[in-house]
């Protein structure tokens, strides 16, 4: 059987020899056009590296933008905060300035009826007084 698979494999080998150079030059293509690949797919990250870089600025801007103004939401919510109090605390005074008032009127009222009651008292009793 050896001996059958080396007389085959001798008359083979002319065969064999012009499949070398097809092999080699198919080889160094798949192996060229693997570079090209990989030089390409090199190019085509460096390019969305650059990208991604320019988005991380812009996104760095906006984020710092957005920190802004997070403050400045907060510096004004503590704004409205401080207004809100300050206005509770206006309105009980006004409360407490309305009631003064009320009691105030029915101090009036009753000191001026009071005056007016002595008055004619005092009348009253000039009259008779002058009527004797």
């Amino acid at each position: 059987m050896w001996p059958k698979v080396f007389v085959q494999l001798v008359e083979l080998l002319p065969h064999i020899t012009r499949l070398v150079p097809l092999a080699d030059r198919f080889f160094t293509s798949k192996v060229a056009s693997e570079k090209a690949n990989e030089a390409a797919m090199v190019a085509m990250a460096e390019g969305v590296r650059g990208d991604l870089g320019q988005v991380t600025k812009a996104h760095l801007g906006l984020y710092r933008q957005l920190q802004d103004q997070s403050a400045q939401i907060t510096a004004v919510g503590e704004e409205v905060k401080r207004a809100r109090l300050s206005m509770e605390q206006h309105e009980h005074r006004m409360a407490t300035l309305e009631k003064g008032v009320a009691s105030f009127g029915l101090w009036l009222k009753a000191g001026v009826s009071l005056l007016l009651v002595l008055a004619v008292v005092v009348i009253v009793l000039l009259v008779q007084l002058l009527h004797r």
